[in-house]
Parts: structure tokens; sequence; C-alpha cells
């Protein structure tokens, strides 16, 4: 009796579920459809950002004295913020693959000898340029040709680069209020404005330090600095909100008295939340947030590759390279800088999964020096990252974990021209003399007869 109504209950169910499974070969071409469509993503964004947008790498020689501060080079990046691109209809974004292009801002040191590079796409090249001239006049930029791309004084993969008898670190920075917040971008670190000071002799150039620690290594090391920048609408929308956010949160945080168990405690003779005032270390966070999300912002990637022989090689160098560099702009209040121990090349037998370590440093110096030679930001899509993965580094968890979001006020603390404050000047690579000001008729859209415009 029971079992016969059971049956009747569940026949419909039945009858449902053999129809579906007899559908089998249209549940079948729509997954297969999907995959099609994920992997026709994956190639036309690469081969838009491969091919239809070639970049070029220009040196940046120093004029032997600058005494612009790093407002100038903010200028320059709020230049390179609105020339920003987006895919603005389905044409462009299905069929061309288009995605936003980004900047790559380098710093390196071959034996201490440093130069100053960019890396941008070739259809950009006249506004940045025309911004550069018209914040440094006596800067002079100059194209390097691709076999002359400094990333070729060193073997093409970290396999070759071991055979010829060189060791390498890597790694990547990002930010350290992850560890006590859910939304560790929107916090500054210090900027050139907590460098300046109301004499010139108390005063700090930001980028001294960096310059300072490219120009002390050895004749036979080498140490690249790589700082990826991409202005994203989407990116900038949701790093917007969540400072908004986090405001609102400290805010409630400090308005409110609350208990043992987070909630508000009640006034017993009113029956309302019991007000507190907010601390000075919560309005501060605050008002610095939100000047933070004030200026424009772009999504970062920064990185660095400390490269030497074998029997001068320091492991413990290279990993403080980056404390080094990064550790002038922490601020114990707000933001610092920390390695993505996910990104860096280190592996050892007491890191998880704990086994395969060698396999899988390895796999990690290949991923990141890749990574680095083709100046590539993070995939935009997982079906891209999950096409570039390494066996022992499948590459998600360090992209998982990537979380800078610099403001061109950030940016142009970190990188912009060594001012006459920087004192190891004889080692940049400078202007032998001074410039009578940018070329005459400098193009902003192109050559004269060309019909292609910049994509918007």
């Amino acid at each position: 009796m029971f079992f016969d109504i059971l049956g009747v209950v569940f026949a419909p169910f039945q009858t449902l579920f053999f129809w579906f499974l007899g559908l089998w070969w249209l549940w079948l071409f729509i997954v297969l459809a999907r995959i099609a469509f994920l992997l026709w993503m994956a190639y036309i964004q690469e081969y838009f950002k491969r091919v239809t947008t070639p970049k070029v790498l220009l040196e940046l020689k120093i004029p032997r004295e600058i005494k612009n501060t790093p407002r100038a080079m903010e200028q320059i990046f709020a230049t390179m913020h609105s020339i920003k691109n987006s895919a603005s209809d389905w044409q462009e974004r299905y069929w061309d693959g288009e995605t936003p292009m980004w900047f790559s801002l380098e710093a390196v040191s071959f034996g201490g000898e440093i130069h100053f590079y960019l890396y941008v796409p070739v259809i950009r090249r006249n506004h940045i340029e025309a911004a550069f001239y018209a914040n440094y006049p006596d800067l002079e930029i100059t194209e390097v040709p691709h076999e002359n791309d400094y990333i070729h004084r060193l073997p093409p993969t970290a396999t070759d680069l071991y055979k010829e008898g060189y060791r390498l670190f890597g790694a990547e920075l990002i930010f350290g209020k992850h560890k006590v917040s859910k939304r560790p971008a929107v916090y500054p670190i210090r900027t050139y404005l907590d460098f300046e000071a109301t004499t010139e002799e108390r005063e700090v150039d930001p980028v001294g330090q960096l310059v300072e620690t490219l120009s002390r290594i050895k004749p036979q090391e080498h140490l690249w600095v790589q700082l990826l920048a991409r202005p994203d609408d989407r990116t900038i929308a949701a790093f917007h909100k969540s400072g908004l956010d986090e405001i609102n949160e400290i805010r409630e945080t400090g308005r409110f008295v609350r208990g043992p168990d987070g909630k508000p405690v009640l006034d017993p003779e009113t029956g309302f939340p019991m007000y507190s005032i907010p601390s000075p270390g919560q309005v501060e966070a605050m008002k610095a947030i939100d000047h933070k999300i004030s200026k424009p912002a772009f999504n970062c990637v920064f990185r660095y590759m400390y490269m030497a022989p074998k029997e001068i090689f320091s492991g413990s160098f290279g990993r403080r390279t980056g404390y080094t560099i990064g550790g002038q702009y922490a601020s114990e209040s707000l933001n610092r800088f920390s390695p993505n121990v996910q990104a860096w090349t280190l592996s050892k037998i007491w890191y998880r999964p704990y086994i395969f370590p060698s396999h899988r440093a390895a796999a990690r110096r290949t991923w990141l020096w890749e990574r680095y030679r083709a100046r590539d930001m993070y995939p935009d899509s997982k079906t891209e990252a999950l096409l570039k993965m390494k066996l022992f580094h499948w590459g998600f968890r360090p992209w998982q974990a990537s979380n800078l979001v610099l403001n061109t006020e950030e940016l142009a603390t970190m990188y912009h021209m060594p001012t006459v404050l920087t004192l190891t000047g004889p080692l940049i690579k400078r202007v032998e003399a001074r410039r009578g000001g940018p070329p005459a008729g400098l193009p902003i859209y192109g050559e004269e007869g060309e019909e292609d415009l910049p994509l918007e």
C-alpha cells in the first residue's frame, strides 16, 4: 500500500526524468557551445592584446637635474587614465575581443646601471609622449627596438637561465591590509604628500629608496622592477563602491556602543542604541579612504625579479628587496605592501601542499618569468587562467590574492623621474644635453594621411 502511494506520487517525476534524459543531445550541445564560447573569448582577447594592439618599449633618459615634484607625474597618470578604452558594443566585445589596455612602468638595473622604461600600446604612444614632454620638457624619450629589449639580455626561459648558471628570485607585492580588512584596496599607502617638507633640506624623494637599491647590486647581478597599471571602468566602479562601503562600516562601528556579541548596546532608559564618538584613528581612516577613492584609480600588478650567477646569488637579498622597495610607503594605521606568497618563486616542503617542493619551485619560476617577460596582467577570465596554468603551479591562488588598486597619487609616488634629492644620479642613464623643448608638431592622433583613429 505504502509503495503504491509512492509510485503514484513519483510517477510524474519519473516521466519527466526520462523526458530530460531523452534530450541528452540538447544538453550536450549546450555544454559544448558554452565551452566553445569561452575558448573563443579567451582566444580573441589574447589576439587583441598581442596582435591588434601591439606594444612599444620606450626608454626615459633623464636630464642632469629635475626639480619637478611627483605632482608632475601625477598629471601624466591622469592623462593615461583619461585615454582608457573599453568595449562599447557587441562587435567590439565578442568579435574584436577588446579589453582594457595597460601600461608597464619599469625600472631596471644591470649591475648597478639604472634605466627607466615604459611599455605602452603603440596607439597610445603619442598621447603619453605628449604628456611627458609637457611635464618634463628636458626629458628624452627613445624607442627601443624589439631585438634590443633588455629582457633579451638573459635566456628566454627560466630553465635555460638555470642551465647557464644563473639563479633567480621573483615576487609580486600586494596590500598587507588584507589580513585585517575585507576591502584592503581602499586603504592608501603613504604618498609623496607625506614626504614633502616646508624646507628643501628636509624633503625626501619617495623614489630614492628604489634608485638606491637598484644602484647597490654587483656588476653580474640584475634587478628588474615592473609596475603594471590598467584603467578599467569595471574595477574603478567596484573600487569606489568598496570605499564607500568601508567608510559606512567604520562610521557605524564608531557610532554605536557595541557589546561582546557585536550588537549595539541599548540605553536602558530610552531603549535606543547608545552612541559613542568615533576615535581619532577612525576619523583619519575615513578621510584617507575618501581621499583615495576621489582620484582616478588603476588596477595594478607590482612585480620584481632578481637574477645573479649562482656563485654570488643571495636569496635573502631577493626576498628582502620587496620589503626595502615597498617599506617606505607603509602606514601602520592605513596600508602597507607585503609579498604575495602565492606568486613568489620560493617553495619548500614546509609550504602547502607539502609535496614536490622542487617541482613547485621550478613551476613558479617558469610562471613568473613568463609573466614578467610578457609584461602580463592577470587573466581576464578563468578560462584564460586555465589555459595558462602550469602542472605544479596553476596560478589561480596568486590571482585570487592580488588586490592592488592604486590611484594617480599613489602611482606617482612609486614611479616618477628621480629629482635632485636622489643622490645616485651618476648611475642613471641620462640626457647629456639640455633639451630645447618638445618636438614641434608632435602628432597626437597619428601621422598625416592615417585614417584610423585610436581605439575608444
